[in-house]
């Protein structure tokens, strides 16, 4: 998908978004105003008053049910195609959910999400920063985890973007709320990269047993590089027992070679036993 697509494709999901919102109140204002002036009509016409208006509000409620029973099959689908790597397929039905309309917002928002995380595993960052900005706009706080968990993607994409004053604006937000143990697993990571970005390893350290411990929950790469950082914040901190130990702790997980390319920030860990090769 190129720009000026992505584009098009927010911009339709933000019509739809208001289109949906105002269609919701447009039913409110229209239907109950048409029931209680059926009440005042004479005794037959208000029974067939009562009549039409039951049927088509039972017509147009099984359209809207279908529409968004669609909707909510197409996002299905495109998450189980992205949870197996295929990018393409999941993409092509992802975009159907966004593009067709429906009354369900929550279908669209999941579907735009699911998008995000589609273009980080594409390493298309400022694909993901236009789409969880959009998102952001679109006052979805009262669906707290998908707002924690776009937040971070969007932190996240950010500090790839070596954006690191925006990631932090975007993630201390994420602070102030209480987290479930799954999102505070994908806070941490990108907490710890925003605090050695901008040098608060003092931050970093602190509850560094409870730190640990929710590394130990990780998948494998990702356990590797909250160990690395926390063993580069220790570094900095003058800890070197402690240093040892997490720098060790990490390269039991993962090679830290491979992790180093993509997270530069824990190059002196990395290299802190076996330095780089010179050219």
């Amino acid at each position: 998908m190129n720009p000026s697509s992505l584009d098009l494709l927010l911009r339709r999901f933000r019509r739809h978004m208001v289109g949906i919102r105002a269609a919701r109140i447009v039913l409110i204002l229209v239907v109950f105003p048409c029931a209680v002036a059926s009440v005042t009509l004479p005794e037959l016409l208000n029974r067939r008053g009562l009549f039409l208006l039951i049927a088509a509000g039972i017509a147009l409620w099984i359209f809207l049910l279908a529409k968004s029973f669609q909707a909510a099959r197409q996002v299905q689908t495109g998450s189980a195609l992205l949870s197996i790597g295929q990018l393409n397929n999941a993409e092509t039905w992802l975009r159907r959910a966004i593009e067709h309309f429906s009354l369900s917002t929550q279908s669209k928002i999941v579907a735009c999400q699911h998008l995000a995380v589609l273009f980080f595993q594409r390493d298309a960052h400022q694909e993901v920063v236009l789409i969880c900005r959009e998102l952001l706009r679109s006052h979805i706080k009262g669906l707290r985890h998908i707002w924690v968990n776009v937040r971070l993607l969007l932190a996240d994409s950010l500090l790839m973007l070596d954006k690191v004053a925006e990631a932090y604006e975007v993630i201390l937000p994420v602070y102030n709320i209480p987290l479930n143990l799954a999102d505070r697993m994908k806070l941490l990571p990108v907490r710890l990269r925003c605090e050695l970005a901008t040098d608060q390893t003092a931050g970093s350290v602190e509850e560094l047993c409870e730190k640990v411990q929710i590394a130990e929950l990780l998948d494998a790469p990702r356990a590797a590089l909250v160990h690395a950082l926390l063993a580069e914040a220790c570094r900095r901190q003058s800890m070197p027992a402690q240093q040892a130990f997490l720098a060790e702790r990490a390269r039991l997980y993962h090679d830290l070679d491979r992790l180093v390319d993509r997270y530069p920030i824990i190059a002196p860990v990395a290299y802190s036993n076996y330095p780089p090769t010179p050219e």
